[in-house]
């Protein structure tokens, strides 16, 4: 009996930390992606143009609330995820605010897509595809840490 204890407490800890490097993995790949969307590197959107510095996203917060409301999304996942690997937070709780978060993160990119989905030429705009697939692995890390329940 004991023995399986441990094993149900190593598969715990195990997917605690897949759900939480998954969440991790996420939220950088959507800090990036934002980041690339307002500076316009390597592709500007076509219909946002580039931050000029801090002044400009201050004057300009009315067209940039989304993708800010994904970053800060993106910097509650780090601490959501951190909490839940250092037993701060329940698996349970943890797991349903990293969907909750993830699915924030969409909506948000999503929302914004009429605005930075393409880039100038045309084409689709690879950061936002990057923001959409980093919400997509926060979702999925708040999946695999429920598994982490003891």
């Amino acid at each position: 009996m004991a023995a399986q204890r441990s094993t149900a407490a190593l598969n715990a800890r195990a997917a605690r930390v897949s759900g939480a490097a998954f969440a991790i993995g996420g939220a950088v790949a959507v800090l990036c992606g934002v980041a690339s969307i307002l500076t316009g590197k390597p592709n500007a959107a076509h219909d946002l143009a580039p931050l000029a510095g801090p002044g400009d996203l201050a004057a300009r917060f009315g067209q940039m609330a989304p993708m800010m409301s994904a970053v800060l999304g993106g910097l509650v996942v780090v601490v959501v995820a951190a909490m839940m690997v250092r037993r701060r937070l329940d698996s349970p709780a943890a797991s349903f605010e990293l969907l909750v978060l993830g699915l924030a993160i969409d909506v948000c990119i999503g929302g914004a897509a009429g605005r930075i989905g393409h880039s100038l030429d045309g084409g689709v705009l690879g950061s936002t595809v990057v923001c959409l697939m980093g919400g997509t692995a926060v979702v999925a890390g708040g999946i695999v840490a429920v598994l982490g329940r003891e």
